[in-house]
Parts: C-alpha cells; structure tokens; sequence
C-alpha cells in the first residue's frame, strides 16, 4: 500500500511539475498531496469564450467534486445513518479528463482549443484539491460552403422538395461545423427520401478542411436507390397476440410505397397497445430493389398487471390509488382496468380555515383500441365515488356509467367526446330531518388538445390550446341542466440556454338552464358546486390555496357565549361560492441555479384571477341572507376585471420523470377582507355577535404550495 501511495505521488509531481503552476497567495503545496488527497469542487475557467454550460463540459470528465446536497449531506453525517461521501482524487484519471474535454471541443468545431489546469488550488489542512480546468476556446471552424450530388434520378414529384431541401442545407454555411451538425444534415436528406418510398437511400459526407483549419467545406454524394413498395412485413416475439391484430394497428399495408414515418409511425403504434415491453423497427439485410421486406421485434408483457400508490398533500393528507389490469382481455387488445382511489385525509393540515376533503372512488373500465381505425378508440367504466368536502358543505354518493370516444389526431393532441350517467345520493339538506333530493346526472362533454410544443413533459417552446365544452340535461333526464365552455391556452417560449417564460390563460363561463336557473336555492346551490368555476390553487393563483380565491362566506356549527363574554366557536370555517364565469392568468419566468444541475431551476411569478359572481352585503357589511338561512349572491355570468385579484412569488422547480416538481412561496397583492382574517372572526361579524370582522393578519398574505406539473 505504502509503494502504491508512493507511485500516486510521484505520478502526481511529475503532471504537475511539467507545467507552469502559479500559486494563490496563502495556497499550500500541490506536491503534497497524496493517495488520501480528495476533491472539494471542480469549476472551470474561460479564457476568451465559453459556448458550452459547465454541466455539459462536467459530462465529459470523470473526475467529480461534490454537488450542493452532497455538501449538505456531510454537514450533517454526525447524525445517524448519515455517511460522508467523498470524492477521491487522480492525477492520471485528471489527464484522461483533460484529453477528452479537448477531443469534446475538436468534434465541436474547436480544433485549436486549449485545456488546463495550472491554477487548481491544494490544500493541505483536509487534504483536498479544488480543480479548476482552464479552457481557451480559440477560433472555431466555419462551414464555407455544402454542396449536394444526387448519384441517380428521382422521380419527378419530389424535385420540388429536393430544390428546397438543398437551399435549406447550402443555407448553413458560416456556421459552426460540428460532427453533429454533419450528421443532422446526412439525415435530413435521407429521411426526405426514406419517406416518400426511397428505403435503401444513402448519404456519404466528404469534409475538406483548408490548411489553418479556419473553415471546411462539405461534399455530400446522395444515392436515393430504387423506388420501392413493402412486401412482406415480419413480426418477430408474438406469443399470446395474434399478428392480424397488430398489423391492423400499422399506417400502411403490403403494397403501398414505403415510408420510413409511418414505418416509425407502427412501432409507436405497437408500443401504445399497452401490450409490449419493447417494440423495435428494423429493415433486416436484403438486396436493394424495387420492394422492402419490415421486421418489427416485440416482447410482450404479462396481461395482468397490478400497481399501488400512495401520495400525500397538505390540502387532502394521505392517498391511496390501487389498479388491476388486464392488457389483453378476450384478445383484441381490450383493456381492462379495476381502480380504487382513497383520499383519507389523514394527518392534512390545510391553511386559512380549511378542513381536508375526503373522497372515494371505485370504478372498472373497458377500454376497446381499434373502432374502425386505428386513430379512434372507446371505453365504458362503471363507477362509483364518495366525497365528504366541509368547506364547501357537501357530502354525497354517485353511482353511473361513463362512456368516451378519443381521437388521436397527432401524438399528444386528441379530440374526445364523453357522456356520464349516473345518479347522485346527497347525504346532507337543509335540516338534520330533510336531505336534498336524490337526483340523475346526465352529461355531454366535448375536449380538444391542439398545438405543438417541443417536449410534453417539460415544454420550453410552442403553444398548446384546450377547448372544452359540456352540457347538462341535453341527453336524457339531469336533475342539473346548463351549457359550460372554456378555454384554456399555454404559451412556453425560451428566453436563453437554460432560462424559459410561460403564459398560461383561461377564460369560462358556465349558463344554467331550465329549472337549475336560480342557483341561490338551496338544492340548485348544493347541486353546482363541483359544476361552477372556482380560483386558486398550486395550478392556477398561487396566492390563494385551493378554490379560495373569490367571494366566501364564514360558516360553524355552533357558538357559545362564554363567562366573560368571550365566544367558543366549533368548526368556523369559509365556503367559496364560486361563480358562472372566471378569468384567470399566469406569468413564469424560469431561471438556472448556479451550483446545481439543468434539473433544478428557479422561477418568479405573476397570477391572477377574477370570479364573476358577488354577495350581497348590508349598510353593515354582513351578508344579506335568503329565507332558506343561505347568503344571498348576485351572478350574470359578467366579469369585472377591476376585481381582479393578483399574486406573486418565487419557488424551486425540480424536472422528475413524471412531471416538473414545483415549491412555491406566494403572495398576495390584493387581498379580500376574508383573505386576512380569520373564519371564526368574520362568522362573529356576519352573525352579529361582534360588530368588527376582526384585525387583518399579514401572515395570511403568504401561501406555500408545492405540486407535481404536468402538461398531460
């Protein structure tokens, strides 16, 4: 060991004794370190310019320093379970690092880059090294010019797009060349012809530098092949499935010209049965000529599959969710899924006088893939759920069945058409003698997905939109009756490498119908709150927790006078009205994190939101109650944006794979008078047991709110 240490040494002063090393003032040797010697950071500096982020230039090395929770993580290794991590250092390993960052730089267009490590900083008291790489980018190589040579003829339909490719591709001359950008353009050539029927087209790529290595230009020798139609189209790994059903699912049929999309197309088509664990597309060895033979490779996956989540919120507590499902029911690729969901709200503490909603549901759905094409699928799912909300007085049981049709018209982007039935068993009423009415639902939905963005699940740019239209009472029988639109439209636009915006708009508005007109009856009241547009929430005005946002009213269940004048109330808290229309905004401007990688960011905020509706107050300020106890409200359907409320606010965003996690400190600009008081004050006030609502609370300006986004 002491011979192996003593190598590492000697190994370590001769790298570093063979350049130039000036020493910060205060800086101990760097010959003194040893075997034990480890890396307290790694950082990088630029000598002219600097094109590539520090987390791209650290993929290229093996050598680590700690991160930021690592340095978290050994501040606290005194406690138990809690081990330091260290991160040892090699000499040898440090000069690999060094010959691959200048190999990264050469195949990016910096064949004359220079990289170092002259001021990497020894220190004796722990025995660690901070390595600072040094890097002089130089001039890069520009492409001077491209030229594009077709071997063979082309059929006459596609020298439109061929006259267009080759200005595209001469376009990116006095760019930077890279080996990349090489191979991007080889393929945008190929798939242009691979596409419209050309399966064995070609490219080979000539570079011919100039002798300082300033520019290069770019020869590429294109041989399209014969024009080709599919022949036989092979399934390789099918066991339970038959092959009908799968090549029922593919975009072309033997005969038709070959297209490398929609080639690619069926493998995703495959793989979205829900039927395989793997699905490849590939074209096995064969002579060019005038047909193609396909192969797709498959595994299949077992048909029954069962899951179990558990998830947690401070506005709902502990969660349960359980799934059975069959992949392959009867054959046909028919699925069928079992669920069971628990909001228990156990251990939730919701703020501003909140009580957690409890709910169950239980539903068993038949999912059907293929109707009529393979772009249409349908599904029925009986269902039946359970919700027990406080803050919104209500509790209720519903038993129904719903039916949905979904169109695929791009990946991502659907058209869907879903009608429920069912009947719904309130559990409260007006007294504790009389409970609402038992009363039928019967709803028609009608949603689309439109747009483009670059990636759905952490969009930096493009625009999605979300039309949504649904009514009540249109077919069949619905103890609810009214039309609902809305519009939903998310804007994502990047602003520099790792720094992006979004904008996302909503506007709603909601028109009873027949007898559900009057919605300040008590039965209409009960029936439309989960119908009518509430506001705030971790995904829509972040100042407010869930549906706070807008006109409440303060409800408890008892109050008692005490001795000394003073009142016990059980149970205070607010009830949102909500209201026929809403309006609503949000502004986000996502920033990197120096010190921490691409998947953390941070990011500022501006929300707002406007509910349509208002309640009626007297010379007092209290509201003026109906005869059936309940406050009275006006609500046309109009909006006033005067009455806009607004937060803002900053939080974390972490990128899982499921979806961009988010911790969000908010505050609000505006508040409403409830907004700052208590539930238990303003239900003295509006009573008339206090004749002031209580003094305002700057800490309820501030609302904490943390969620998991996703865009589908």
């Amino acid at each position: 060991m002491r011979h192996l240490h003593s190598m590492k040494r000697l190994i370590f002063i001769f790298l570093f004794g063979c350049i130039p090393f000036f020493a910060a003032f205060g800086q101990d040797d760097l010959s003194m370190s040893n075997g034990d010697t480890v890396v307290r950071d790694v950082s990088f500096r630029f000598l002219d310019t600097s094109t590539f982020e520090t987390d791209r230039l650290l993929q290229e090395m093996a050598t680590k320093g700690p991160g930021y929770f690592d340095g978290i993580k050994n501040h606290l290794a005194f406690l138990p379970l809690i081990s330091k991590k260290t991160f040892p250092f090699d000499p040898v390993e440090l000069q690999r690092d060094v010959i691959r960052l200048r190999r990264f730089y050469e195949r990016n267009g910096f064949p004359s880059a220079k990289v170092d490590y002259p001021t990497s900083q020894y220190r004796l008291s722990d025995n660690s090294i901070r390595v600072i790489i040094t890097i002089t980018e130089g001039e890069p190589t520009k492409i001077n010019s491209l030229s594009l040579v077709l071997e063979a003829p082309i059929y006459d339909g596609l020298l439109d797009r061929w006259t267009a490719l080759t200005k595209t591709v001469q376009a990116k001359a006095g760019e930077r060349y890279t080996e990349l950008l090489r191979f991007q353009i080889e393929n945008q050539v190929v798939s242009l012809l691979q596409d419209r029927g050309y399966a064995f087209a070609k490219v080979a790529s000539d570079v011919h530098p100039q002798a300082d290595n300033s520019v290069v230009d770019i020869d590429l020798r294109v041989d399209p092949g014969p024009l080709t139609t599919v022949d036989t189209i092979e399934v390789v790994g099918i066991q339970n499935v038959s092959k009908h059903l799968l090549l029922r699912e593919l975009p072309f049929k033997s005969g038709q010209r070959y297209s490398r999309k929609k080639f690619i197309q069926g493998q995703q088509e495959l793989f979205g049965l829900g039927l395989f664990r793997l699905a490849l597309a590939e074209i096995p060895e064969q002579l060019a000529d005038s047909t193609v033979d396909l192969r797709y490779i498959v595994r299949e996956s077992k048909p029954r599959f069962v899951s179990a989540e558990t998830g947690f919120s401070w506005e709902t507590g502990l969660s349960v969710e359980s799934n059975l499902r069959h992949r392959n029911l009867f054959g046909g690729a028919r699925q069928m899924t079992g669920a069971l969901g628990v909001n228990t709200g156990w251990l939730a503490s919701p703020s501003n006088d909140r009580s957690p909603v409890k709910s169950v549901s239980a539903s068993i759905s038949l999912r059907q893939p293929f109707l009529f094409t393979t772009r249409l699928s349908g599904s029925t799912a009986p269902f039946y759920s359970w919700q027990d909300d406080p803050n919104q007085d209500t509790r209720y049981y519903k038993v129904g069945v719903t039916n949905s049709l979904l169109y695929e018209l791009l990946p991502f982007r659907t058209l869907a058409v879903q009608h429920t039935f069912g009947r719904t068993v309130p559990l409260i009423g007006t007294d504790f003698q009389k409970r609402f009415d038992i009363y039928d639902l019967s709803l028609l939905s009608i949603g689309a997905t439109i747009g483009k963005v670059n990636n759905f699940l952490n969009p930096r740019r493009g625009i999605l939109v979300r039309p949504q239209l649904e009514t009540g009472g249109l077919i069949g029988g619905s103890g609810v009756e009214f039309l609902k639109g809305r519009l939903d439209v998310a804007l994502y636009f990047p602003i520099t490498k790792r720094s992006s915006g979004s904008l996302s708009l909503m506007i709603g508005k909601m028109t009873p119908q027949g007898g559900s007109r009057d919605q300040v009856i008590a039965e209409n009241e009960f029936r439309f709150d989960a119908i009518r547009f509430y506001a705030g929430g971790s995904t829509d005005v972040r100042g407010w927790t869930l549906n706070a946002l807008g006109p409440q009213i303060a409800l408890a269940d008892s109050v008692a006078t005490n001795a000394d004048g003073s009142f016990s109330v059980s149970n205070a808290h607010y009830e949102a009205i909500g209201g026929q229309a809403k309006a609503s905004g949000r502004l986000e401007i996502r920033l990197p994190i120096p010190g921490l990688s691409n998947s953390w960011s941070w990011g500022v905020f501006l929300d707002g939101g406007v509910l349509s509706s208002e309640i009626t107050l007297d010379e007092n300020g209290r509201p003026v109650l109906t005869a059936e106890g309940l406050p009275q409200f006006s609500d046309e359907g109009r909006l006033s944006f005067k009455s806009m409320k607004y937060g803002t606010g900053t939080g974390l965003r972490y990128q899982t794979p499921v979806g961009l996690m988010r911790f969000d400190l908010a505050y609000k600009v505006n508040p409403s008078r409830e907004d700052l008081r208590s539930a238990k004050d303003v239900f003295l006030f509006q009573s008339g047991f206090t004749d002031e609502p209580g003094r305002e609370r700057f800490i309820r300006r501030f609302n904490f709110q943390v969620s998991i986004e996703r865009t589908f």
